[in-house]
């Protein structure tokens, strides 16, 4: 049997400038590490990793140090999307080696498998919220034009749509019905990923499917009226598996013993 490329998701790993900190009585560091062991012995070999934003709680040079060295044990290249908690042009910077104008966005686009991967930065300085804006929704216009019969996964940190949370949904993508609007007319878009919401989520609009990964840090109560932790959801990451006929996607979820857990 062929084997299917795959890519893995990590998303809001929130670490800390200090690597013993805690929030909510959670260290972001052990987790993550709990999950980057478990996907180096069972998911050696990705193609590359995708990390959805909010890599950093607090926008420090040593989080992102950090994270970079953590996650270079999966050996495979890396691609950082800024989240509402990031320092967007000091990662533009320090993990992409690119300075950004001012205002401007931490875009990303590569090819690979076959594939089109179009990254987009929907964060917004000081604001939990995210938004598109006209500059980046012409860009990815212009991306998807290149190659209108190449598949493609669009990837964002805020969720496009919402996810049932009344609490959460409040900081989606303000501009999202633009945003989707041109997702809408794009039918080689496959697949839109996205980070934000600490939790597994899938829906289908139209022909593309849209889901998000589990936080490597916690997880947030699902279809909840008021913020609150899920407690029975281990952290974890996404794989997705690519191929002529389409995509499949997993999610791993790690106990912080190193067993996998459901």
């Amino acid at each position: 049997m062929e084997r299917k490329p795959y890519f893995i998701q990590l998303s809001d790993t929130h670490l800390f400038a200090d690597p013993a900190a805690r929030l909510w009585n959670v260290a972001p560091d052990a987790r993550l590490d709990a999950v980057i062991d478990s996907l180096a012995s069972t998911s050696p070999d990705p193609e590359f990793v995708i990390v959805t934003g909010d890599c950093s709680a607090d926008g420090s040079p040593e989080s992102y140090r950090r994270l970079r060295e953590k996650i270079a044990r999966l050996s495979a290249n890396v691609y950082y999307i800024p989240g509402n908690h990031d320092d967007s042009p000091f990662m533009a910077r320090y993990l992409a080696d690119r300075t950004l104008a001012r205002f401007e966005k931490f875009t990303q686009v590569f090819d690979a498998c076959g594939w089109r991967f179009v990254l987009l930065d929907s964060s917004v300085a000081g604001e939990d919220g995210g938004s598109i804006g006209n500059d980046q929704r012409d860009w990815l216009r212009s991306q998807l034009a290149r190659d209108p019969k190449m598949p493609t996964v669009v990837a964002m940190h805020h969720n496009p749509l919402p996810v049932g949370s009344r609490w959460l949904d409040t900081m989606t993508i303000s501009d999202a019905p633009a945003l989707l609007a041109v997702l809408d007319t794009a039918p080689q878009v496959k697949l839109v990923i996205f980070g934000h919401v600490h939790q597994e989520f899938e829906a289908r609009r139209g022909s593309t499917l849209y889901t998000s990964a589990p936080s490597t840090f916690f997880q947030f109560k699902p279809r909840s009226a008021e913020f609150g932790q899920d407690e029975s959801r281990k952290p974890g990451a996404r794989i997705v598996r690519l191929g002529h006929e389409g995509i499949a996607g997993t999610i791993v979820r790690v106990a912080m013993e190193g067993r996998r857990a459901s």
